[in-house]
């Protein structure tokens, strides 16, 4: 069982599908809290969406254990890949969910995933959103080549664009390595479009996450979404916690 928080705008819908999908902080993952990216969502919401937030195998309360390891991340982003896909089937099997109009996006760990998802989407998944993407150890050491070639091995086999959004002054990435990152996932011709984002509060790895970081990020993500057509009218908020 992966425990879910949903938000739903009000009315019967159907709406489209954003999924976010969590990072993972340095220790024991049964005891990160449960995502709720109450801000991220919010904005969200009033542009029509419901927003799916997941809880991983082996995080918080969701059952089963977590298997990955940053040594690995190729292997890693491809256990998250698992689990986005049970929840993206789940939900597209929901009469409230319009099962063509599907954006899935990540922070951090999660990103990775998501991009690793990305070589097998559902039809109805139209683009990626990398927040601050990757997987790293707790030292400065033995990562970098292993992640920049999970990345490559992405890319290769990518089957559907991506936005990427980084900053300046993110502690887990150095600006030039987010690029050397993002060229290794576009070797073979992804259509992944990478932005910076400039400079946000003393470490901007966690923007996505802080209610005082939609202005720094939505922009990008709102000319994601008209270029993809998915907007629809403003709705009433409410949100549901499954």
């Amino acid at each position: 069982m992966m425990v879910t928080t949903l938000y739903l705008p009000g009315g019967p819908g159907p709406f489209p599908l954003w999924v976010f999908n969590h990072g993972k902080n340095f220790g024991n993952t049964v005891h990160q809290a449960r995502s709720r990216p109450d801000a991220l969502a919010k904005v969200l919401l009033r542009h029509g969406y419901a927003v799916a937030a997941p809880n991983r195998r082996g995080f918080a309360d969701s059952g089963g254990r977590h298997l990955s390891h940053w040594a690995n991340p190729l292997a890693a982003g491809l256990c998250c890949a698992r689990d986005i896909e049970t929840v993206v089937l789940a939900l597209c099997g929901k009469p409230y969910i319009d099962a063509s109009r599907i954006v899935v996006s990540g922070h951090s760990y999660g990103a990775l995933g998501t991009l690793a998802y990305g070589m097998k989407p559902h039809a109805g998944v139209r683009a990626l959103v990398n927040f601050a993407g990757g997987l790293r150890g707790e030292s400065d050491h033995g990562w970098q080549q292993p992640l920049c070639d999970a990345f490559r091995y992405y890319g290769r086999r990518a089957r559907v664009r991506s936005l990427w959004l980084y900053a300046d002054n993110d502690s887990f990435w150095p600006l030039d390595y987010a690029r050397t990152l993002h060229a290794a996932y576009c070797e073979r011709g992804a259509n992944a479009e990478f932005i910076n984002l400039g400079r946000f509060k003393e470490c901007a790895h966690r923007y996505v996450l802080d209610p005082h970081g939609v202005d720094f990020w939505w922009p990008k993500v709102a000319e994601l979404l008209r270029e993809i057509e998915a907007f629809t009218p403003t709705r009433e908020l409410i949100w549901n916690a499954l």
